[in-house]
């Protein structure tokens, strides 16, 4: 289905998206600039801009200034993943170590940011980065509209923070190019042994050759032919899939633990020969190397800005999926610990009140269990612990960590929670976990005593603890 939006010449869309709202965890294309403008331009003195091509746009604001564009091939270090994540963040005037969406893209990553940064050891690029022109705005400060600051929740809200997020996105374009960007990215993970430096001389060579349409003569095909050493064959095979008609291609080396990603942005993307290629920029770009300000730099002194942020910086590390995020902020409310510390036994206690104990050595001391039943009351349970209270610290007991308030999606019944101990079954190899003392070699001693224990609570208490 083609929307009006997507009918106007690029010149225009990109005229016009400068100051739309923006969300970074997606891939930096002007198709997901969000609604209408946000922040305020001066529109009482206007006039007409020309663009390279003989293109007019009649009636621009004052505070959007056009500047020529160039022709750069860019090649970056062989980075770490934060790194990496860091440096294109700051390309885009985006501050922190957070991926964007536009990282996981060229890099053909999964978006899960603590997988993506425990599978990566070195990510790193080489690309051309071609600009017909540079659109950006001017006007200082940039000053929100009267909606857009009366939409921010003066409390924790999870459902208008969520619609806030959804509505205006995280960030504002404030610039961009308009062209196109033809790309190498390598991704190397932990099984590979090739040293950065080999990497980037490997990657910079596969370059000369794609980027020359095969005509610079390959360091890597030297060096395989006189046995000098042994280039990764992923590097080959990237050249070789080139050929295919797809405006992204990938090739993976389990064997190498490599990745190598070749990719297009404006013109005829599926041409595979650069020059062919760069002919058709002209005639069909794209956005490319936007400029973000966040939104929440802009809402200083507004109600609620505080908690505006702090629900946007959860997004974009944990980036659930847009329509789960309401139910994702019910649950990021601050945690503790049943029992709370101040209600822990510390003093020493007259009575010794008879509790089971554990003894790992036949003439070793015991360790008492506690019996106190805890208690989250309905509250939902995210965390155990074993933890040894008393003055001595010499018994044992069970705490839970639960959130502070229920949340708003969660619902609880009248109907009173009961307290069952694995005592109320018949003993079950299920409920029994062996307890080992470590021996001063390290090893398991031959004693062993076993113990189980079990939290029961009723089927519609899932989360809850009492």
């Amino acid at each position: 289905m083609v929307t009006e939006e997507s009918e106007k010449p690029i010149e225009v869309r990109a005229m016009e998206a400068l100051g739309k709202g923006f969300d970074i965890s997606g891939d930096f294309r002007l198709k997901y600039a969000k609604g209408a403008r946000l922040v305020v331009l001066d529109e009482t003195d206007k006039r007409d801009i020309v663009l390279p091509g003989v293109f007019t746009i009649k009636d621009v604001s004052q505070d959007i200034r056009l500047d020529k564009g160039n022709r750069i091939r860019f090649k970056s270090d062989v980075l770490e993943f934060s790194q990496m994540s860091e440096f294109l963040n700051q390309k885009s005037s985006i501050q922190g170590k957070v991926p964007s969406g536009y990282l996981n893209t060229i890099f053909d990553l999964t978006g899960d940011c603590l997988h993506d940064a425990a599978d990566t050891k070195n990510l790193a690029f080489d690309g051309y980065f071609i600009s017909l022109y540079h659109l950006h705005l001017t006007a200082s400060p940039l000053v929100l509209h009267d909606s857009v600051k009366k939409s921010v929740p003066s409390h924790w809200d999870p459902e208008e923070l969520s619609r806030f997020i959804q509505t205006y996105g995280t960030h504002i374009i404030v610039g961009m190019a308009v062209g196109g960007q033809d790309l190498l990215c390598v991704r190397q993970n932990y099984s590979s042994a090739i040293p950065s430096s080999e990497l980037r001389g490997y990657l910079e060579d596969l370059g000369d050759v794609m980027f020359s349409d095969g005509k610079s003569p390959s360091l890597l095909q030297r060096k395989t032919r006189d046995g000098k050493q042994k280039v990764p064959k992923v590097f080959n095979h990237i050249f070789k899939s080139n050929s295919l008609q797809l405006a992204s291609i990938a090739e993976t080396s389990s064997k190498d633990g490599l990745t190598i990603i070749s990719s297009k942005r404006g013109g005829n993307v599926f041409l595979h020969n650069h020059s062919n290629w760069l002919q058709t920029v002209p005639t069909k770009p794209e956005g490319i190397l936007f400029k973000f300000v966040p939104i929440t730099s802009l809402l200083t002194g507004i109600p609620g800005s505080g908690y505006l942020s702090h629900a946007i910086n959860l997004y974009l590390r944990y980036k659930p999926a847009p329509e789960d995020l309401r139910y994702f902020l019910e649950f990021q409310v601050p945690r503790q610990w049943a029992p709370m510390f101040c209600e822990l036994p510390l003093k020493h206690q007259r009575k010794k009140s008879s509790c089971p104990s554990l003894q790992f050595a036949f003439l070793g001391p015991k360790i008492q269990v506690s019996c106190a039943q805890v208690s989250s009351d309905l509250k939902p349970v995210v965390g155990l612990r074993l933890y040894l209270e008393g003055k001595k610290c010499n018994r044992l007991a069970l705490h839970v960590q639960h959130l502070s308030s229920l949340p708003n999606m969660m619902t609880t019944s009248g109907r009173p929670c009961q307290w069952r101990g694995s005592d109320d079954y018949r003993p079950s190899n299920q409920y029994l976990e062996p307890v080992r003392e470590m021996g001063k070699d390290g090893f398991a001693s031959p004693s062993a005593v076993y113990s189980y224990t079990q939290l029961h609570y009723p089927e519609d208490r899932v989360g809850s603890c009492t």
